[in-house]
C-alpha cells in the first residue's frame, strides 16, 4: 500500500476485487471460503481464516466476519476494553482467532 498510516480493511468479495486490480500481490488475505482460489490465483497467499491482519491490510472473510474484522480493528487502534464495551453493545461475541504471519510454522500433518 502507499501511505503506511492508512489501515485498508476488505470483507466477503472486497477482497477479491482488491486482488483482480492487482493490489494485494504477495500479501496475505482472506475472502469468502468459495473465492479462497481465485484469490490464490491473483497472487495473494490466500489464508482459511476469519480475519486476516498483514500490516496495514486487514481483511475478512464471509460477509458475517465484517463484525469481526471491525472489532478486531477497534482492539488494535484503541484497546481491548472499548472492543469488549463494544462487543456487549452489540450483542456480539467475536469468533476465532485473528491470522497474523508470525510465530512458528505449524507442523503439517
Amino acid at each position: 500500500m502507499e501511505n503506511p498510516e492508512v489501515t485498508v480493511s476488505a470483507v466477503c468479495g472486497g477482497s477479491l476485487v482488491l486482488a483482480m486490480a492487482g493490489l494485494l500481490v504477495g500479501r496475505h488475505a482472506t475472502t469468502h471460503h468459495m473465492g479462497l482460489d481465485m484469490l490464490d490465483a491473483t497472487g495473494v497467499h490466500a489464508v482459511s481464516a476469519r480475519v486476516v491482519d498483514d500490516g496495514d491490510l486487514v481483511t475478512g472473510a464471509g460477509v458475517t466476519s465484517g463484525l469481526d474484522l471491525g472489532l478486531y480493528l477497534l482492539e488494535r487502534e484503541v484497546g481491548p476494553r472499548i472492543a469488549h464495551a463494544v462487543e456487549e453493545l452489540f450483542a456480539h461475541e467475536r469468533r476465532g482467532t485473528v491470522w497474523r504471519n508470525t510465530g512458528p510454522q505449524p507442523a503439517r500433518f
